[in-house]
């Protein structure tokens, strides 16, 4: 009798073993489709994402968003946004106040038009501003590349580079973030910079090259200017 106890016991306990078994792989198989359904509702989200801010950029070109304490007040701005509060910026430079006359105007428009195409802001502020930028960088790349061309010939010094640089660009724009984002990629680029090299130093450095050759550009200036009157 015994021996049949023992032998009832190792059933129960095998069709036990056998359920549990069954419960791990279902489990299992749900945490899978779950990670799926999970992964694939996020490439729509970064297609959506990508997509929506490839056309909106095609419309217009911000610069003064590529002001690293510009980006630092944007991502404050639309954290604020999401929590349903108002932020407040202290330190308005120029670039600033165009930064936030654009996010009021415009940005907050294209957010929205996010929203309504599914795209849920709450948790989603750094990825939607990376995003941005990104696109918004590339873009800017070009659009001077196509204009100043490439001015860094093979072997030149990083001091030549800068030099070309404030020759061609005009008084009144060579500070703007958008020419110092552009120089600042091309400088790597080109190996001449590291890609630790912030562009907060690359201002610096810039403005301490046109006040050491400030006279010799303006020399410079002058002669093109008096050479394309003919």
């Amino acid at each position: 009798m015994l021996k049949a106890m023992k032998h009832k016991f190792n059933q129960k306990r095998a069709v036990w073993a056998e359920e549990t078994a069954q419960r791990i792989e279902e489990y299992a198989e749900q945490q899978r489709t779950a990670s799926l359904e999970k992964m694939r509702k996020e490439e729509e989200l970064n297609h959506l994402l990508h997509h929506e801010i490839e056309k909106y950029l095609y419309t217009i070109h911000p610069s003064f968003l590529l002001n690293p304490d510009v980006v630092k007040a944007l991502h404050n701005r639309l954290i604020a946004r999401s929590q349903g509060r108002f932020s407040i910026s202290l330190h308005v430079t120029s670039e600033m106040r165009l930064a936030l006359d654009f996010y009021n105007s415009d940005l907050s428009i294209f957010i929205r038009l996010l929203e309504n195409k599914g795209f849920e802001l709450k948790g989603n502020e750094e990825r939607i501003l990376t995003a941005l930028l990104n696109k918004l960088s590339e873009n800017n790349y070009r659009m001077y590349f196509d204009r100043y061309g490439d001015f860094v010939s093979e072997n030149n010094s990083l001091q030549n580079a800068i030099y070309n640089y404030l020759k061609m660009v005009e008084d009144h724009s060579k500070y703007d973030s958008g020419r110092l984002d552009f120089l600042h990629k091309y400088l790597i680029n080109k190996g001449l910079l590291s890609p630790e090299f912030t562009k907060k130093k690359m201002k610096k450095l810039v403005k301490s090259f046109d006040k050491m050759y400030a006279d010799e550009y303006k020399l410079t200036r002058l002669q093109k200017r008096m050479h394309d009157i003919g």
